[in-house]
């Protein structure tokens, strides 16, 4: 039993108050980089930006803010929680310990500096500051593997065989993914009744996630075998999954959810699908379907453990919301570009 924590729920509501909303993302599409950065200090980012300006200027001030912003929410939640929610939080924020392992890894096979590598990571769930640091000392991908607590190397032992074959850290990026979803699928299915919509959301974000990967594959020309091989399949989506990868192209796959549960969200992305290649809309339509899923979380459960997660994934949204509009700012691009890509709450 989860138990109702009214203490933490109230302190979760008034930090739910501080998240951005449409008008505050109007305003910031009008800026430029150094006016948002200004906007931004006098709000929740203040601390982190204060911190990191001695050391890092514009935009990547700012990611690095995002990001550090994010770890110690996550760190302030487990602080005010007690000890069965924290335990359920450090579970959800796995996604975040894959991340960070992902993230050393692949600085490590690029020689990317150790004290920009430390910048970028998360500590959050399992992974503390003081354990990744232990990590990004470590020489070689099986040290850091097998120096990982919260999973066993056995995980992965084939990935790295793959790996000294083809030197392609993508075989060891998509077993911890395997992993991740793995031990999602196993953590939904134990949770008690209080947790039934958070359950119903983990689900929906895996058989998201499940979808866009096969179509990935197979526009990269996967054959069938190996798409199974590196994609979870949910319960839920068996079916349409077995039926996506045996298509004889991706676009045969893409117009399989033309006739699916997902028919009216996918309607628009699968067009651009066809036409483009392009998974951007796709992708973006489903998981803007997935936070709408989210804000119910948030709204319609204000004394069960749902609004903490929900709290949890609209927070990481507006973290991605705010790289994407400063890299569009970086890049030149055009407002309604920003528009298509923001997912708000």
């Amino acid at each position: 039993m989860l138990g109702k924590y009214p203490y933490t729920y109230a302190r979760v509501s008034v930090m739910r108050s501080s998240l951005l909303r449409k008008d505050d993302y109007n305003k910031l599409m009008k800026m430029n980089v150094n006016e948002m950065i200004g906007y931004l200090e006098n709000s929740q980012y203040k601390k982190e930006i204060d911190e990191l300006a001695v050391q890092f200027k514009g935009v990547q001030l700012m990611e690095l803010a995002l990001s550090r912003n994010l770890a110690n929410t996550w760190t302030k939640l487990k602080r005010i929680s007690p000890p069965s929610l924290r335990a359920l939080i450090a579970i959800y924020l796995l996604r975040v310990d894959v991340w960070n392992v992902k993230t050393i890894i692949r600085a490590k096979y690029t020689k990317l500096d150790a004290a920009q590598l430390q910048a970028m990571l998360l500590p959050s769930g399992f992974l503390t500051e003081k354990r990744l640091a232990e990590l990004v000392k470590k020489e070689s991908v099986d040290d850091i593997l097998k120096s990982l607590e919260f999973v066993g190397f056995s995980h992965f032992a084939a990935a790295v065989d793959r790996f000294k074959e083809t030197k392609s850290v993508s075989e060891i990026e998509n077993a911890l993914d395997r992993f991740y979803y793995s031990a999602m699928q196993e953590f939904s299915r134990r949770l008690p009744n209080e947790g039934r919509l958070f359950r119903e959301f983990l689900e929906s974000e895996l058989v998201i996630s499940t979808v866009i990967n096969i179509l990935r594959l197979k526009r990269a020309g996967t054959a069938a075998k190996d798409v199974e091989r590196y994609v979870i399949v949910p319960e839920s989506c068996r079916a349409l999954a077995k039926k996506m990868v045996a298509a004889a192209t991706a676009e045969d796959g893409a117009k399989l959810l033309e006739q699916s549960r997902f028919k009216a969200v996918a309607e628009t992305g699968v067009r651009e699908f066809l036409a483009s290649r392009s998974l951007i809309r796709l992708e973006l339509d489903l998981y803007r379907q997935l936070l709408k899923r989210s804000v119910l979380l948030i709204h319609q459960h204000p004394l069960t453990v749902d609004v903490i997660l929900g709290y949890m994934f609209a927070k990481e949204l507006e973290a991605r919301n705010l790289k994407l509009l400063l890299k569009a700012k970086q890049l030149g691009l055009g407002n309604e570009f920003v528009e298509q890509q923001i997912i708000t709450m």
